[in-house]
């Protein structure tokens, strides 16, 4: 993830944990009051930041062309 640098790979890894802990203790807190939409927004939410953590370029691609997307809605 961080490439040559050591000491961004270990932060990044250290964040990606807590990050990953913290979604998962709001997701069970979601499931047990039986908040459906909260739980689901969590889950979307979640893939997203995976998906720009382990694929940066192919996220920057993608929220890119989805920026396009909806500045082309706006002319």
């Amino acid at each position: 993830m961080g490439g040559n640098n050591q000491l961004a790979s270990y932060v990044t890894t250290i964040l990606s944990s807590i990050f990953g802990v913290v979604l998962m203790v709001r997701v069970f807190s979601h499931w047990g009051r039986s908040e459906w939409g909260k739980l689901f927004t969590c889950f979307i939410g979640a893939s997203l930041a995976a998906y720009c953590i382990f694929k940066p370029a192919a996220a920057v691609q993608l929220l890119t062309g989805l920026g396009t997307l909806i500045a082309s809605v706006f002319q």
